[in-house]
Formats: C-alpha cells, sequence, structure tokens
C-alpha cells in the first residue's frame, strides 16, 4: 500500500487537498467525502482495509476543513457560492481518480455532510460513478430545513457570514448528545467507541464551529436533493445505525430509503443495531467495513452486469 498526500486545483484556483491510499493493484476504486467538522484522515483505518482487497481510495479535503485548511477558512466554505464550490471540487477529484484507474469502477462514499454532497453530486455527475453508499444521512425534511434556513438567515443578518453560532450549536450538536444522557463528553453521540470519542475530543481538525454562511450554504444544498432526478441504474447502498441522531434513530434515514426506492432507483439498506453516527468508527467497524466492501462494484467480466443490487438487512 502505498500513501500519499497532494493537490487538485479547483476551477476557481482553489487547491483541493487528497489523501490517497493506493493498493499494490487496483481493481476498483473509491472516493470518500467526509462530514462536517472532521477530516479525510479520519477515513485512514477504512482506506487501509480496503487496500488489502485492491481498492484505490481518494479521500478529499472539503473546503473549510483539514489541516490544509487556509487561515481563517475553517469551517466557511467560501463567501459566496460554496455548496456548488464544494460539489465541483468533489467533480474534480472524481474525474482524476477515473483518469488513475480509467479501465476500473468507481464508487463514491458520503459520511453525514458528506452523504449529503454526494447525494447532491450524483444528481449533476451521476454518469461518472458506479455506485454510490451513503452512511449517517437522514430524510430531507423540507419544512424543517425551510424553516432552520430561515433561522440561519436571520443570524447571518445579523451577525455576519462567518458568525459561528452558538445556537446553531446547540440546536444541532448539543441536541444530539441529550439522546445519551448521562453523557461523558460533549460528543457521546458519534461512537460507543470511547477510544474514537476521545481522539475526535482531542483532534484540533474536529469539532469545530462552522460559520452560518456554511449552514445557509449547506441547507440550501439538501433542499435542492431530489431522488427522482437520479440515474436509474445507479446503485445507491445506505448505511446508518438505529442509535444515530441525525437519521431520527433509524427514523428518518428509513424514510429517506423509501423516498430514494420509490424514485425508481435500487441499491441495498442496512442499519446496524445500536450504531450511533460514526458507523466506520464504531465498536463493530471491522463489520461495518466488510459490508462497505460489498457495496464497491468489482471490475464485471464480460457476461454480467456492471453494477450489483443488494437487499434489505436490519
Amino acid at each position: 500500500m502505498n500513501y500519499s498526500e497532494y493537490f487538485l486545483t479547483a476551477i476557481d484556483g482553489h487547491r483541493i487537498p487528497v489523501k490517497r491510499w493506493r493498493p499494490a493493484e487496483a481493481r476498483s476504486g473509491l472516493v470518500v467525502a467526509h462530514g462536517m467538522a472532521e477530516h479525510a484522515g479520519r477515513y485512514s483505518a477504512l482506506a487501509h482495509y480496503l487496500t488489502q482487497y485492491s481498492i484505490d481510495v481518494f479521500a478529499i479535503e472539503h473546503r473549510g476543513h483539514g489541516s490544509r485548511c487556509p487561515a481563517g477558512e475553517l469551517g466557511h466554505y467560501a463567501d459566496n457560492g460554496g455548496w456548488q464550490k464544494v460539489i465541483t471540487d468533489l467533480h474534480e477529484l472524481v474525474g482524476h481518480a477515473r483518469s488513475e484507474n480509467p479501465s476500473r469502477t468507481l464508487a463514491l462514499f458520503g459520511h453525514s455532510m458528506g452523504s449529503f454532497i454526494a447525494q447532491a453530486y450524483a444528481q449533476q455527475h451521476g454518469d461518472r460513478i458506479d455506485s454510490l453508499t451513503l452512511s449517517a444521512t437522514n430524510r430531507i425534511n423540507h419544512a424543517q430545513l425551510r424553516v432552520s434556513r430561515a433561522l440561519v438567515s436571520v443570524i447571518r443578518a445579523l451577525k455576519g457570514p462567518r458568525h459561528v453560532s452558538p445556537l446553531i450549536e446547540s440546536l444541532t450538536f448539543d441536541a444530539f448528545n441529550k439522546a445519551f444522557r448521562p453523557n461523558r463528553t460533549s460528543h457521546d453521540w458519534l461512537s460507543r467507541d470511547t477510544g474514537q470519542v476521545d481522539a475526535y475530543l482531542a483532534d484540533p481538525y474536529c469539532g469545530f464551529g462552522c460559520s452560518v454562511q456554511l449552514w445557509h450554504d449547506f441547507l440550501g444544498g439538501m433542499l435542492a436533493i431530489d431522488p427522482g432526478q437520479w440515474r436509474k441504474d445507479l446503485p445507491v447502498h445506505i448505511l446508518s445505525g438505529t442509535a444515530d441522531p441525525v437519521g431520527e434513530m433509524g427514523r428518518g434515514v428509513r424514510q429517506h430509503i423509501r423516498v430514494i426506492r420509490s424514485a425508481g432507483v435500487q441499491g441495498s439498506e442496512r442499519l446496524f443495531d445500536g450504531g450511533r453516527h460514526e458507523l466506520v468508527n464504531e465498536v463493530n467497524a471491522k463489520e461495518v467495513w466488510e459490508h462497505l466492501l460489498k457495496c464497491v462494484p468489482k471490475e464485471p467480466q464480460a457476461d454480467e452486469p456492471r453494477n450489483t443490487v443488494g437487499v434489505l438487512e436490519s
């Protein structure tokens, strides 16, 4: 396995940090889109596992995230057009991953915020990937999202686009943790693995506050997601935990699954019993990795279809 870090250049000149874990010989590729207030390096253990099965893993650092983020930009996509810029950055990486393995299949994996970025990407560029896996996602609750975006708009007008709002933090991350009282830490909701939670809390590039402009961009991006516009033959695999507050303890993600399937998009679903938000960093992480491996399409033989479709497990 060969590990490297480098930059790609976005169309606006932004330098896109990329981490890559390359096997000796690749049979397929996987692009990782990480979650909010974390970074690509946290997928190293998963990537090491996947390279053992000849999967070439590329992970992007989204704007406003990671150790290579420009000074003063942590937690902020951009002053204008941030959501589309994040999508365009991902498109640059997908194109690069394709060029590195032109004859291989390429899967896209998105976690939490990254799962919504990945859905937006599939809506715009679904022809560029061979499968989509969504981890720790949730339904698109249009009424709730509109109210939340209106609140963010008011705070942005009063405090400015780069303001980090304690109220927004309280309504999101703090609220997620309340389900796990009595709390050991402020981020018990992430995982049952206390070592992983402690590592997150000790990481200076995790758990930071995000600007109200990022929240405004993010909520607007979620509102634009429409599975009815997705490629119908793109397999969409969904992983969640039954104790993930982002997925409403399984209720919201099950509703999202129904919407996706009713739109004619096939794939597989699995809800891991007791799993919290970060399934790939859970106490049963190896089991999750093994399942994710099955979601990465192998290079088909001449007499078999390009993609495979799984069945419901919960």
